[in-house]
């Protein structure tokens, strides 16, 4: 069978497919990849404005692919990938399986009301091309399900699977007598780490807060720190696939997402026992005790979760969340298709 894969970078492939792509290999499956960068067979640039112009003239330009190429099965990520991809396929007579994997809608309560109306209205224009959807909360599945976005079946699985053979570190100096706060991820609007930042201005000295990543709002980000004499205080690492090193110096976890799926930096910083204090949004509170959490945005809230001096590193249930344990039950959902003869014969549903 033909298969495509896609998202919007090489990136989000490389973090969370991988595995799957070698199956799919395996199993003797022709796939390629959609993405932006370096090792897409089909190299897309999307623009992260939803309603950009080159995002429509590039649709017009995949749906060719798509006609040319004749793939049996599409699966989809990330939302603006997902979105004109789907887009592309309206109106075809023939045309793949699509399954698409959520790993977060931007329309749930946190985000603002035209903005989640605009994300919401997308999902529903293109449901006619959207044969299965795969969720990894409980919020995304009640959306999916009540919205009816899918022709076929909604599936809730435990994520991708966080790989724990990573856990190897290096040794890294440990500030003393500072209790180190870190976080794990892009930076980004969706992680809204300027929030942690702003945060350590309320916060005793005696605080440190450690940002490992790179992305768009990197910059934003160190200008605060600057203009704010933290740069003792605070810091950026930039990207590195070392995060259990940074882990294992980290006193307390945090997070201050707007948005998540299930998010693979909170699993491995349960993996390291560690305490930690996220906002109270879909997907961390899939993975979180009530205790953990604070109302999105609710600074005080934090520094009182924070500043908890009971705070303690906790035992978690972290096995389900292995890709150990999740490749194989994750595979059954995709490879339905494959062995569907509604996929072999391409029927369609428009």
């Amino acid at each position: 069978m033909k298969i495509l894969i896609a998202a919007s970078n090489m990136v989000h492939i490389n973090n969370f497919h991988r595995p799957y792509i070698d199956r799919f290999v395996e199993s003797g499956h022709d796939v390629k990849i959609m993405a932006s960068g370096n090792g897409a067979d089909f190299d897309v640039g999307f623009k992260k404005h939803t309603l950009s112009l080159k995002n429509l003239i590039l649709s017009l330009k995949i749906r060719k692919i798509i006609k040319r190429e004749k793939f049996d099965v599409v699966y989809l990520n990330t939302t603006l990938a997902a979105f004109f991809i789907r887009l592309a396929m309206l109106g075809m007579k023939k045309r793949p399986y699509v399954v698409n994997t959520v790993h977060g809608y931007l329309f749930d309560k946190n985000t603002n009301f035209l903005k989640r109306k605009i994300y919401l209205l997308c999902e529903k224009a293109v449901k006619n091309v959207t044969d299965d959807i795969v969720v990894m909360n409980e919020e995304d599945f009640q959306i999916a399900m009540s919205n009816r976005l899918c022709l076929g079946g909604v599936y809730k699985i435990n994520g991708m699977g966080v790989d724990f053979s990573r856990e190897k570190t290096k040794k890294i100096e440990k500030s003393n007598g500072k209790i180190n706060l870190v976080f794990v991820g892009e930076i980004s609007k969706r992680k809204n780490q300027i929030f942690l930042v702003r945060a350590m201005k309320k916060l005793p000295d005696y605080f440190t807060l450690t940002l490992v990543g790179d992305g768009t709002e990197r910059k934003k980000a160190e200008k605060y720190i600057c203009k704010n004499a933290l740069s003792d205080r605070v810091s950026i690492t930039g990207f590195t696939n070392d995060v259990y090193t940074y882990l294992s110096v980290a006193d307390i976890y945090v997070s201050a997402s707007q948005t998540e799926g299930l998010p693979f930096n909170i699993v491995e910083a349960m993996r390291s026992h560690l305490p930690i204090v996220a906002s109270n949004i879909k997907g961390q509170s899939d993975l979180l005790p009530a205790d953990c959490l604070y109302e999105y945005g609710n600074e005080d809230e934090y520094i009182k979760l924070v500043m908890n001096k009971s705070l303690a590193k906790t035992s978690y249930d972290v096995n389900r969340y292995s890709l150990v344990a999740v490749l194989d039950e994750n595979m059954k959902i995709y490879e339905r298709p494959l062995e569907s003869e509604k996929s072999r014969i391409k029927v369609s549903h428009i």
